[in-house]
């Protein structure tokens, strides 16, 4: 190689590595520049503050003095929760229930609201919301993709992982959730239980799947009994003939592997006991987990919970809404004044 190239590709690299540190150089630069004007904007705000603070320090006084009134003449609020978990794919029409029971509150309709939940109009006057959320568990999540992969032809999913799967994963499909209600009547909670579970447990739809659930269980079961008598009958056979055959005389050798044949066909009917006797309990198991369209894991308690927390409270609330409107009122105002000078200045 003549001493011209090396000369040359000396210079190439030369340049290259310039290049590349001119772009890390400008990277780094306006990485600077960000952060310069950040805390040019953010000092501009402390002085639009400071210049400010009576005006904004008052509407804060007067919305919060506001707030406070509200606090403390309005009647106190209780709230209590219900754990539940609903069976049958009942979930989003037990959504739609309480959804409805919230929009009867929020339009006063206290005529149909006691109706619906067997308790006078006066009671349900003081009811103030109701709300639903599920138990949100990430196991639940990875124990029925295991199971829906299990069920369901691998050809047909073979393409599906763990993510898509949580992607079609909704607040329905969660096995518990939670029902919290607010009144201002304290002992309320427990009356709105038995009405809440009933709107589902009386729908004919519900009424049907269950039956013919518990008709399957039952048959199941049946089914599961018989075949563990007829096998206890069989095993009662077998050690008989064993009996029988160990008291003849005969050949020892003969004898011996009779016994041995007897004894390996007797071990795989308790074995076969054995597997009826788990399917006989995993049925029972999963039987009792469906005995109800909803299970009550936990039920309202007889006095609510009174409502606390400073988020909630019409003092932060009026007080924060009047420092955001004076916020406001003040920008625009030097807004205004600042395209009066500029257009003074065109």
């Amino acid at each position: 190689m003549s001493k011209e190239n090396i000369s040359s590709d000396e210079v190439d690299l030369g340049n290259l590595f310039k290049i590349i540190g001119k772009g890390i150089q400008n990277f780094f630069n306006v990485i600077g520049q960000f952060f310069a004007a950040l805390y040019h904007y953010l000092i501009l705000f402390l002085l639009f503050l400071r210049n400010n603070t009576i005006k904004l320090g008052l509407a804060t006084l007067i919305g919060a003095g506001i707030g406070l009134y509200f606090d403390l003449t309005k009647p106190a609020e209780y709230s209590s929760k219900m754990t539940v978990e609903p069976n049958f794919e009942s979930t989003q029409q037990l959504y739609n229930n309480i959804y409805f029971y919230h929009e009867l509150v929020q339009q006063k309709n206290t005529t149909l609201l006691a109706k619906s939940l067997n308790i006078s109009k006066e009671e349900a006057s003081k009811l103030k919301g109701f709300y639903i959320e599920p138990i949100k568990n990430e196991n639940e999540k990875y124990e029925l993709f295991n199971k829906f992969m299990q069920e369901v032809d691998t050809t047909v999913v073979k393409n599906l992982d763990i993510k898509d799967f949580k992607k079609g994963f909704s607040d329905f499909d969660y096995k518990h959730h939670q029902i919290k209600v607010k009144s201002t009547n304290s002992v309320i909670f427990r009356k709105l239980g038995d009405p809440i579970v009933s709107s589902l447990e009386n729908n004919p739809y519900y009424k049907n799947l269950k039956k013919i659930n518990d008709q399957n269980f039952l048959q199941n079961q049946q089914v599961l009994v018989k075949s563990l008598s007829e096998i206890d009958t069989l095993r009662e056979i077998y050690n008989e003939v064993l009996l029988t055959e160990a008291k003849k005389t005969g050949s020892g050798t003969s004898i011996t592997l009779a016994q041995g044949v007897k004894k390996t066909e007797e071990v795989e009917l308790f074995n076969e006991s054995l597997k009826l006797n788990e399917e006989l309990i995993a049925n029972n198991k999963e039987k009792a987990e469906v005995t109800e369209i909803l299970n009550v894991v936990s039920t309202f308690s007889e006095i609510g919970v009174k409502e606390r927390g400073v988020y909630k409270k019409y003092t932060f609330k009026i007080g924060a809404l009047f420092f955001i409107v004076m916020l406001l009122i003040t920008l625009l105002r030097q807004l205004n004044s600042y395209l009066i000078n500029y257009k003074k200045n065109i």
